[in-house]
């Protein structure tokens, strides 16, 4: 047995393991990096020392904040200091900026001072990187239930070198890409609804776009089970007359943390009668403080992006915009277009997958056409098509030929509805197949590498695109 096959086995044997420990690395080695490089690059903006006090503004103990403080984490770290001061503030999500004051706090203790900006922000890199790791394994788990053991440790690879700094920097996105992985393992693996609703809860409470989670949430209790060739509009009316009931509290849950929070912005900001400097959303009939912070301070609206002085930010994701493109119109192809009706990694085709595909191109809709596109760079950790995209583009078509797309699991299993023996049987299959990959994972682990290595030194230069 050659070398190589014997890894190949070893990883498979104990996959959690090994992404758990690179993941680690990756992380470390990425952190000690960015303290390098802040030696280094002196920063473009100094509004990162907006935060700090003398003692830590002078001297070398100002090179130990800088790679973790900059843009929008600027905003988290004055908000987790000293709260809610300005309206812009009211953009971001409290349960992230909740967790930083609490960690900060606990280094501050423990070195004996009061509550220090560095030690929010080194808890803040520190904690994000453990929850970036959990999300690198609730990926896997999750893949791994829907496809197969070797496309799940692919689908992972290629998530651990994302063409972003951002999973060690105190941002919102590894967190939230944690809850969300975690929301759709109980959502569609489990089944367990209101556990679903509990975690999608903790992800809306972390990013404001948590709410569209519900999109998920609803659609996989009314259709998840419902294979794609049974959807009919008589289907979907009865579906939704005999199981809709279920989806009403978990999706509550899911977006009560968002409500909550405009109540809060709205008794914080207007509950004064008498205030004759009364922000105008203050007497909307929806009195929502989001959709106004995002339009007045970051210019978010349908085609509000759409100038020639942005086409760059659009160029800059491109490349997954591409790869989602092509990944969807495969895998909806392989859904509508197969007369087997099985996906090329080897699941039947419920409508659980269907629904995740849908929610993905709304959100990349919603990235092109009303926000800051460029963002896509780093939010693409949350969104988990993006990489079974990915992958499924990485698989040689040999495979997709000689493996579980052309096996009768209908006949061996003898109905649709056994899912879990579906899986099963798709596993055994997918592992003895040679897995041949095609030159697009090149072409994409480079681009990775390249766009995240330059964004690392931009990030701490406090360049764009942010």
């Amino acid at each position: 047995m050659t070398s190589a096959r014997r890894k190949d086995r070893s990883l498979t044997r104990s996959p959690i393991a090994f992404i758990a420990v690179s993941a680690v690395a990756i992380r470390l080695i990425h952190i000690t990096i960015l303290h390098i490089l802040s030696r280094l690059i002196p920063p473009f903006d100094s509004s990162h020392t907006l935060f700090l006090d003398d003692t830590i503004n002078t001297g070398r103990g100002t090179n130990s904040i800088i790679p973790g403080l900059r843009w929008d984490s600027i905003h988290f770290l004055s908000i987790a200091k000293d709260g809610y001061q300005w309206e812009q503030q009211l953009a971001f999500q409290p349960l992230l900026l909740g967790i930083l004051r609490i960690l900060g706090g606990c280094l501050s203790w423990l070195k004996g001072r009061e509550l220090n900006v560095q030690d929010i922000v080194f808890s803040g890199m520190i904690f994000n990187s453990f929850v970036w790791v959990g999300s690198c394994v609730s990926l896997y788990n999750l893949t791994f239930h829907l496809y197969s053991t070797k496309f799940a440790l692919l689908t992972t690879i290629l998530y651990m070198i994302p063409p972003t700094p951002v999973p060690s920097l105190p941002y919102t996105e590894p967190l939230y890409a944690f809850t969300t992985f975690s929301g759709i393992y109980f959502l569609i693996v489990k089944k367990h609804y209101l556990l679903s609703g509990l975690t999608f809860a903790v992800a809306t409470a972390t990013r404001a776009t948590g709410i569209f989670n519900v999109l998920m949430l609803g659609g996989s209790i009314i259709l998840g089970d419902l294979p794609t060739e049974s959807l009919s509009g008589k289907a979907v009316s009865r579906r939704l007359f005999t199981r809709s009931w279920k989806a009403i509290i978990p999706c509550i849950l899911t977006i009560s943390p968002f409500l909550i929070f405009q109540w809060y912005a709205y008794q914080s900001f207007c509950s004064n009668p008498n205030d004759s400097e009364k922000r105008p959303w203050c007497d909307q009939k929806l009195p929502f403080v989001y959709g106004f912070v995002q339009k007045e301070y970051w210019n978010n609206g349908l085609f509000n992006y759409w100038s020639i002085s942005n086409i760059p930010n659009f160029i800059l994701p491109l490349p997954i915009f591409l790869v989602s493109i092509s990944g969807t119109c495969k895998y909806l192809k392989s859904t509508f277009g197969s007369k087997t009706r099985f996906s090329s990694q080897g699941l039947s085709t419920k409508s659980d997958l269907l629904i995740l595909y849908i929610h993905h191109m709304l959100m990349l809709s919603l990235l092109l056409f009303a926000s800051h596109t460029q963002i896509l760079l780093r939010t693409c950790i949350t969104d988990p098509v993006i990489w079974w995209n990915i992958a499924s583009l990485s698989l040689d078509r040999k495979e997709n030929r000689n493996g579980i797309a052309n096996t009768n699991l209908q006949g061996k299993n003898g109905n649709e509805g056994q899912y879990e023996d579906e899986r099963k049987y798709a596993q055994q299959r997918n592992v003895s197949q040679p897995h041949e990959l095609k030159g697009i994972i090149k072409w994409w682990i480079g681009w990775c590498a390249i766009w995240s290595t330059v964004a690392t030194i931009l990030w701490v230069g406090h360049y764009p695109p942010a």
